[in-house]
């Protein structure tokens, strides 16, 4: 592809914020080199990535050597390079639709953070096999921060948190309640009747219930669970997901280019 942008993606394999953005580059046909981060590790927390994103969360880019952090700050910068499959409508009203489908997503990514701590996380840190000062060894080789290592010590130590499970997932069904409204009219994209970043930006946390203990999400919401296989059917959905740990993910994310 004419003038493709040198992309380095720092990003984290089960990551649905850092596969919102491996989806954009596909659907556009853009390849990237990917630097894999254990978030179990807290390795997004070292100085020398906080230079790049001073949130020190994934993803973050370099594109053409420019710092670009946020998912949907680089894949609005992807789709403003106009390369490849366009990913919003024409339409002003309908990016705006766009923009605050990514906005009731936003809303409650806090509420489910919250629930992951207490869930997959503490099996995937207690999967490492260390015990909590081997672990705050590790840590302590990304981070000097105490407050991460209070952190990771409660993943590691402390039984789930039954009862903010349960607070923090009624927030977040009372908001996936309107999404199966709105999805009761059969169509098959969130916007203007095509594919855009409103269905990138909902559906890879969506897919990601499973990780919180609860199966029968789309039993509770059938309409989100007919629209969500819809688009996990696509190949920027297939070939997007990886697996932990990140040591055994390739390097590189190499799309096919886009035709029109």
């Amino acid at each position: 592809m004419a003038n493709h942008p040198k992309i380095l993606l720092y990003d984290a394999p089960t990551s649905p914020c850092g596969r919102r953005v491996r989806m954009c580059l596909l659907e556009k046909g853009l390849s990237a080199e990917i630097h894999w981060l254990n978030l179990s590790l807290f390795e997004q927390k070292q100085d020398w990535f906080l230079t790049i994103n001073p949130n020190g969360t994934v993803p973050a880019a370099l594109v053409d050597g420019r710092a670009i952090y946020e998912s949907h700050a680089i894949n609005g910068y992807l789709e403003a390079l106009k390369l490849g499959r366009p990913l919003l409508p024409a339409d002003a009203y309908a990016q705006a639709e766009v923009a605050m489908w990514q906005a009731f997503e936003l809303a409650w990514a806090k509420q489910f953070a919250e629930i992951i701590y207490e869930t997959s996380m503490k099996e995937r840190v207690r999967s490492l096999g260390l015990n909590a000062e081997a672990l705050s060894e590790q840590i302590a080789r990304n981070t000097s921060n105490p407050v991460y290592h209070a952190k990771a010590r409660h993943v590691l130590e402390d039984p789930p948190d039954r009862d903010l499970i349960a607070n923090r997932l009624a927030i977040v069904f009372e908001r996936l309640s309107h999404l199966e409204r709105t999805l009761e009219d059969d169509r098959t994209y969130l916007v203007g009747g095509a594919f855009s970043l409103a269905d990138i930006a909902v559906v890879p946390r969506l897919e990601m219930f499973p990780r919180l203990g609860v199966n029968d999400l789309y039993d509770r919401f059938p309409s989100i669970g007919a629209y969500t296989e819809r688009i996990t059917a696509r190949d920027s959905w297939q070939r997007s997901e990886f697996s932990f740990p990140p040591t055994e993910n390739p390097t590189y994310i190499r799309a096919t280019e886009y035709v029109p």
